[in-house]
């Protein structure tokens, strides 16, 4: 008897290990979900947190922009106001120089002279605003295209971190 009583503790001792490696690996296989969970939700915060920084740059971005298409349509009106105003010294020019060609009177030719004289000067100004104007203008639009690239590329960054925020079809 006292060779079966051996027997059956030397069995349960043997098969109490087995399960001691049975509730280890499930433990484990438990501690792996668990990691691959918490990866999850700290890429999902990292995402979060990235799609924050980005909503923040693009409306930065936003009104950099806006600033940058005000000064274009503010050096767009300056060239367009002086323009009209060089055609219209331009016309009245012409019209004092019909006037003078039309007056005998030396006296009277002399003065008109002066004030042709005038608007040609201040034609030639207008002319020299004008080239300036147009050149702020092209730095203007070159500024808005710059600010503009930079907010597309935002917004690819921002679609990218939101496609990788939407769940996986299956």
């Amino acid at each position: 008897m006292k060779h079966a009583a051996t027997f059956v503790l030397l069995g349960i001792i043997g098969v109490l290990p087995g399960f001691g490696q049975a509730t280890a690996q499930a433990d484990s296989q438990t501690l792996q979900a668990i990691l691959v969970e918490i990866r999850g939700l700290h890429n999902d915060v990292r995402l979060s947190e990235t799609t924050q920084i980005l909503l923040t740059e693009l409306e930065m971005q936003q009104t950099a922009v806006n600033r940058a298409m005000q000064k274009r349509d503010d050096a767009k009106t300056k060239v367009s106001q002086l323009q009209d105003a060089g055609k219209n010294t331009a016309a009245q020019l012409a019209r004092f120089d019909e006037l003078a060609s039309a007056n005998t009177d030396p006296q009277q030719q002399k003065q008109m002279a002066q004030t042709a004289d005038n608007f040609k000067a201040q034609l030639a100004t207008m002319k020299a605003q004008e080239q300036d104007r147009g050149n702020d203008l092209q730095d203007a639009e070159n500024a808005l295209r710059k600010e503009q690239d930079t907010l597309a590329g935002i917004q690819d960054q921002l679609n990218a971190v939101v496609k990788r925020l939407q769940p996986v079809e299956k």
